[in-house]
């Protein structure tokens, strides 16, 4: 039986998140993430609690590829990684990313240390092949 509660949207602290603006579909009309994510056929509040719980890199990810999917715009891949950027910002408990957390559990040296990537350079690889994979998959090739 589906889930009843009427006052859910109210209480939710995924709303930021859900009403976030993803940008203007092709025809001009603004495109919000709950729609974005209804026209996948399941639950908004439910996809956007589980991207809630993913790192927030794993979550920059899914959203691009639920952007390049369900969104009905023209968009680079560049745009679509600010996009899910930006929106997976908005989503609780992912401030941190993967490897922030796994340095604070850590209490070995700083990744700055000889032989270690940076943070900052895993993410920028890390976007690198999702930019790659989507430009691949916008072509056709995938």
């Amino acid at each position: 039986m589906p889930d009843t509660d009427v006052f859910r949207l109210r209480k939710s602290n995924l709303n930021a998140f859900l009403f976030a603006d993803v940008g203007a579909e092709s025809n001009g009309m603004p495109l919000s993430v709950v729609s974005m994510l209804g026209r996948l056929g399941g639950d908004p509040w439910a996809t956007a609690n589980r991207l809630a719980g993913q790192p927030r890199d794993a979550a920059v990810l899914e959203l691009a590829e639920i952007i390049t999917g369900a969104a009905r715009a023209e968009r680079s891949n560049a745009e679509i990684m600010a996009i899910a950027t930006r929106l997976a910002s908005l989503l609780p408990g992912t401030g941190s990313t993967s490897s922030r957390a796994a340095r604070a559990a850590s209490p070995g040296p700083s990744s700055s240390a000889p032989g270690r990537w940076s943070g900052g350079a895993l993410a920028m690889l890390l976007l690198g092949l999702v930019a790659a994979f989507l430009l691949l998959r916008m072509a056709g090739f995938l």
